[in-house]
């Protein structure tokens, strides 16, 4: 059974990124978790691929409500990126939100691949896993 490389959390509550990275290693299925809880230091750890401690996640786990740069400011900001540091990387909504204008923008946004509900359980992150894997390996 394959395992994904890394996945990259981005939310501004330190608490919830700690549940969901004990959820996501439950799974067994993961070999690297990062988490920032501000949006601009895990965009800036996306452009810095020459960095030692350098990992390129497979799936971004983004939320949509934080301070200082949201989640679909960070999309906006992501878009800028070289094709090449985003290639292969697929960016999941993970929020509390059921707002229909935020299901509707994650639907239209080409750069996200799915929304998902709070909390991110093992159940949910196996079908995450197998998902991405099933699309992105021959």
């Amino acid at each position: 059974m394959k395992n994904l490389n890394c996945v990259m959390l981005i939310d501004d509550h330190k608490p919830t990124n700690i549940l969901h990275k004990i959820e996501i290693e439950e799974t067994g299925r993961v070999n690297h978790i990062i988490t920032f809880t501000s949006p601009s230091e895990a965009y800036d750890y996306l452009q810095k691929t020459n960095a030692s401690s350098y990992i390129k996640p497979n799936i971004i786990f983004l939320d949509i409500n934080m301070p200082g740069m949201n989640g679909w400011e960070f999309i906006e900001k992501y878009k800028q990126l070289d094709q090449s540091l985003k290639s292969d990387i697929v960016i999941l909504m993970l929020s509390t939100s059921t707002h229909p204008k935020d299901l509707e923008n994650a639907e239209n946004e080409p750069e996200v691949g799915g929304y998902i509900y709070k909390p991110l359980a093992a159940e949910k992150m196996l079908k995450v896993i197998d998902s991405y894997l099933s699309e992105n390996t021959d």
